[in-house]
């Protein structure tokens, strides 16, 4: 009776002191009710008090107090220390919401007439602890400098578990430093996916840092049911047993940064949820289930299992700006022996970049950088470091990739990339079949899917079935800036290339770079056709600069190919218009010597000269039937030319360091070039713009080099007026 008394007296006194708060305590469970809004209060029976409607029993009331706190409506405050935890909830919410707390252990279940938002605030730390709501109604976390470690969990195996699938704000408070650690082996009846989890779908805010220790083996670092957003926050993944981020709808990047090491699967990834993605939406809602998209902050992720992935998603993923920044390793996933997986810093449906900088290291047995079924580039720097080494694989020997889709468009952007590895090969694009099988080894099969293998794209004489599309630049001579250099040497069955395609290629435009320094390591090559319609190329290869099973088309732009092992331009489509020169300009030689060739088409007068473009060439005895080892001098005939050309059968002896200058009797410049090191040539072509049939030609060299050309790539000057001083042939055009 006399605690009954305590009790109304408090209550009288709140009511009459309407500045403060009446403070219900339960345990460890206090319900803050201002004065103002207790308003009437139902004693009943001796048992219970009703205040705003929620009921409390009198034999559970610890004390009841009045102070000065200042109460925030919708709020639910629980603040950690060591193994127990204290609960604050607002008076307004108090009915709506069932508080147990075990220890630092708490548990909220939030009633289905739930019909306002409600914000948990989380600080202190606990050794012993977790956070675990349920509801059906949206709500707020907010990490206001919290430590929570789940050793022996009550509710889940997760530090904090949202059992709530609608939109739940993750606040993480400024200038405050959060961190967050599972159950490493929670009993099988308790649900624990992930240190992190929310059922529904997840906005990341907030200007503080969040840190996620997942040590569960089976668990994710941060999981969501649906979506998933980062916005200013900085969150660091230090460990996971599966994946560090992972999404079962989309995953958007705005700002912020995110750091992810220590993790047993992939990095970050966003799976479909069931429905069909059947398109991008610029909403970020309905179709774009299983995508990733970046639009800023930045990103650090790095994995070391066998198999594993930066970014992988089950759908599409696109960059449109941010830094990221993606370090893997790691050996393969042979758990499906059919489709054996193996490591990739970014695999989706399809990749697109638009902005943003991408900075990839890849040292995982045959590592992808990129693997996609379609990928984009629009904008934006992506630089690729490969190391990857070789394997085989069902007998197959499965190089590293840097790019690696079924259809490639590379519209603009800045691409980097650097091949070290065995048999590696930068850019692969298109698939096939191959029927037969040559020292290129390797069969074909494109076999997408972000974790999968896929099929072989090595040499082979037959081909078939082919699809897929390689495309470069746009058709305004507009492009993007491409670097390939492979330095990785041939495995038993396979070579390094830095270009290939199975598909035709199509340059429009954009520069072009490209390096290769091993045996059989080519710089474009084609299983079926090459178009060059724009822009500046150059290729300086150990083996073929240029190379295709079918026909290569010069039509525009500039293209200097420099071999010092193989042939320069090699088609092996072997009819008329294997090689054709339309308005482009073309510079191709090798300095290897017989029998290798400038260009090689397997006959002379298998060229083709429709337009008013440039060529020339300069290596062996072209033509002759001898295939890619050329042979006689034989066919140097061209029919229905567009313009003069000639073929000169007498040895010209290059010099490094002289410019050779192509001019009419009148001494008017063609074309200027120039050699890196010395080049013996017994078979060059020659034409240009200008040429005509039965006119006389020079060449001559100086040591001085031009100064006005208005094109000077590589040692090819075009539009000079320079003009050299020693002769060294002449000739009189067909």
């Amino acid at each position: 009776m006399r605690k009954l008394y305590a009790m109304m007296a408090a209550l009288m006194m709140a009511v009459a002191v309407q500045a403060q708060t009446l403070n219900v305590e339960v345990g460890q469970v206090t319900y803050q009710i201002p004065a103002e809004q207790a308003g009437e209060m139902l004693y009943q029976n001796g048992q219970t008090l009703t205040i705003i409607n929620k009921e409390y029993t009198l034999g559970d009331i610890t004390q009841m107090y009045i102070d000065d706190t200042q109460v925030v409506d919708d709020a639910v405050s629980v603040v950690y220390s060591g193994t127990q935890a204290r609960v604050f909830v607002a008076g307004n919410a108090a009915r709506y919401l069932t508080v147990n707390v075990s220890g630092a252990h708490v548990g909220i279940i939030q009633s289905s007439d739930l019909a306002q938002e409600i914000t948990y605030t989380l600080s202190g730390a606990t050794t012993d602890g977790e956070f675990y709501m349920e509801g059906s109604y949206k709500a707020t976390v907010e990490f206001a400098g919290v430590t929570i470690t789940n050793a022996n969990p009550v509710y889940s195996g997760a530090a904090v578990y949202v059992k709530n699938g609608k939109r739940i704000d993750i606040s993480v408070k400024k200038d405050t430093e959060n961190s967050l650690t599972d159950c490493a082996s929670p009993s099988a009846d308790l649900a624990h996916k992930a240190c992190l989890w929310v059922k529904g779908h997840a906005d990341f805010k907030g200007k503080g840092t969040l840190n996620v220790n997942c040590k569960y083996s089976d668990a994710h670092a941060i999981k969501t049911g649906e979506y998933m957003t980062l916005k200013n926050c900085t969150i660091n993944i230090l460990a996971a047993g599966k994946d560090g981020l992972h999404a079962s709808e989309y995953f958007l990047m705005q700002s912020g940064t995110l750091s992810v090491s220590g993790v047993g699967a992939d990095a970050v990834q966003a799976e479909l949820d069931g429905t069909v993605n059947t398109g991008q939406t610029t909403d970020h809602e309905g179709e774009d289930s299983g995508n990733i998209y970046i639009e800023g902050g930045t990103l650090t992720l790095t994995t070391t299992a066998n198999g594993s992935k930066g970014l992988k998603s089950d759908s599409t993923i696109i960059i449109t700006d941010g830094t990221l920044t993606i370090n893997v390793s790691g050996g393969v996933d042979t758990s499906d022996s059919t489709d054996p997986a193996y490591v990739s810093a970014i695999a989706a449906g399809k990749f697109v970049q638009n902005g943003g900088t991408i900075n990839i290291t890849v040292k995982g047995i045959s590592g992808r950088g990129v693997k996609a079924y379609d990928i984009e580039t629009n904008g934006g720097e992506l630089t690729i470091n490969n190391s990857a080494g070789a394997t085989t694989v069902s007998g197959d020997v499965k190089g590293a990739k840097g790019l690696k889709g079924l259809n490639i468009a590379l519209n603009a952007g800045t691409i980097s990339i650097t091949m070290s590895g065995a048999a590696g090969k930068g850019i692969r694009a298109g698939d096939g079949t191959q029927s037969t099988s040559s020292s290129g080894g390797g069969g074909g099969g494109w076999g997408w899917g972000p974790g999968g293998g896929g099929g072989g794209m090595g040499g082979g004489s037959t081909w078939s079935n082919i699809t897929g599309s390689y495309t470069q630049g746009k058709s305004d001579g507009t492009g993007p800036t491409i670097t390939v250099i492979t330095t990785g040497a041939a495995s038993s069955s396979s070579s390094a290339k830095a270009i290939k395609a199975i598909c035709n290629i199509y340059i429009y435009g954009g520069t072009t770079e490209v390096e290769t320094s091993k045996s059989g390591a080519e710089g474009l090559e084609s299983k079926q056709n090459i178009y060059i319609e724009g822009g500046q190329h150059y290729f300086k290869c150990y083996d073929d600069c240029i190379n295709a099973k079918g026909k290569i088309f010069f039509n525009g732009g500039a293209t200097v190919c420099y071999s010092n092992g193989n042939d320069a331009v090699d088609s092996n489509a072997g009819t008329t218009g294997a090689i054709t020169i339309g308005n482009g300009a073309v510079f191709a030689f090798t300095t290897k010597g017989a029998p290798e060739e400038g260009l090689d088409c397997d006959n002379n007068s298998y060229i083709q000269i429709t337009g008013t473009g440039i060529a020339i060439s300069a290596g062996a005895s072209q033509g002759g039937g001898g295939g890619g080892g050329g042979g006689s001098s034989s066919g140097n005939t061209i029919s229905n030319a567009a313009q003069g050309y000639a073929f000169v059968t007498s040895t010209i002896s290059y010099q490094a360091n002289r410019y050779y200058t192509l001019a009419n009797a009148s001494g008017t410049n063609l074309v200027t070039y120039s050699f890196p090191a010395s080049c013996s040539s017994s078979l060059a072509l020659f034409t240009a713009t200008g040429m005509v049939k039965n006119s006389s030609y020079a060449v001559k060299y100086s040591t001085t080099a031009p100064t006005d050309a208005t094109t000077a790539w590589h040692g090819l000057y075009l539009g000079s007026t320079h003009k050299g001083t020693t002769q060294v042939t002449s000739f009189t055009a067909k």
